[in-house]
């Protein structure tokens, strides 16, 4: 009969265990599967399925098309509240705010969730015209600047399987909905660094989107999108430098908060 000494050492090692693996998955950008998860904790694969099985279960994790372990809905929603603390919340509009007054446009964060992306937070441009995306808005990974810009960054071989898995909907007359010519027009993204929505997602609306980080550490994508008969795609382009500082500037006292608080 175990003593209650090696129950809680029992105990401390599941719980382990699931923070190493939601860690894990957290900072995977949807690159593993069970076995690759296996193989970086060194644990025995049927363990590792055993456990992913049971948070899958609970929520907190699942898989995606191409058989990949990503975050589940829990623990999206438990990363949005922490990225939505009062303090972070003020920080990132405060950015957001000097952003769209540069521009002039709408400018916000987006994160992905599954194949969409979602509109996490946002500022306005003053305009009284202006495209209203609110914030927790699903807009498609495929024809959203933001999502291409995702799907840029995947491995070769998973952007592959993404795309022939997902579908494209067609959303304007510009869409691109040929997988060959949009595999193309990934590479070409990834190749330059941003993305862009040419009027993809919604007739008359232009975008450019930058990543908050790298492959190894990302927080999500900064956008700004504007109608095109007042701001075109390529005028958008010229606000590059503006919108990289900007996304360095959030990136930069995200990681000095996360530092400080593993301290």
């Amino acid at each position: 009969m175990p003593t209650s000494s090696s129950t809680s050492t029992t105990k401390g090692s599941t719980l382990d265990r699931v923070l190493q693996v939601l860690s894990l998955v957290a900072n995977s950008r949807g690159h593993l599967d069970r076995e690759s998860i296996a193989n970086q904790l060194n644990m025995p694969i049927a363990s590792a399925n055993k456990l992913i099985t049971h948070l899958i279960s609970l929520g907190h994790l699942q898989e995606n098309i191409v058989g990949r372990v990503i975050a589940g809905q829990k623990l999206q929603t438990l990363s949005h509240d922490i990225l939505k603390n009062q303090r972070f919340s003020e920080q990132r509009e405060s950015v957001l705010q000097r952003l769209s007054d540069r521009i002039g446009e709408t400018c916000g964060i987006s994160v992905p969730n599954g194949i969409e992306m979602i509109y996490f937070e946002r500022v306005n441009c003053n305009w009284p015209l202006q495209i209203n995306l609110a914030e927790g808005s699903p807009v498609p990974i495929a024809a959203s600047a933001s999502g291409k810009l995702y799907l840029s960054m995947l491995d070769e071989e998973i952007r592959k399987n993404v795309v022939q898995h997902m579908g494209l909907t067609e959303y304007t007359p510009k869409t691109i909905t040929n997988e060959a010519i949009f595999l193309e027009e990934l590479t070409r993204i990834r190749d330059q660094g941003f993305g862009e929505d040419n009027e993809e997602f919604v007739d008359g609306m232009a975008a450019i989107s930058v990543p908050i980080g790298s492959n190894e550490l990302n927080f999500g994508y900064l956008f700004c999108h504007a109608p095109s008969f007042r701001t075109s795609l390529e005028q958008l382009k010229m606000y590059l430098p503006e919108m990289q500082n900007a996304a360095k500037e959030i990136l930069d006292f995200t990681v000095e908060e996360m530092a400080r608080k593993s301290s």
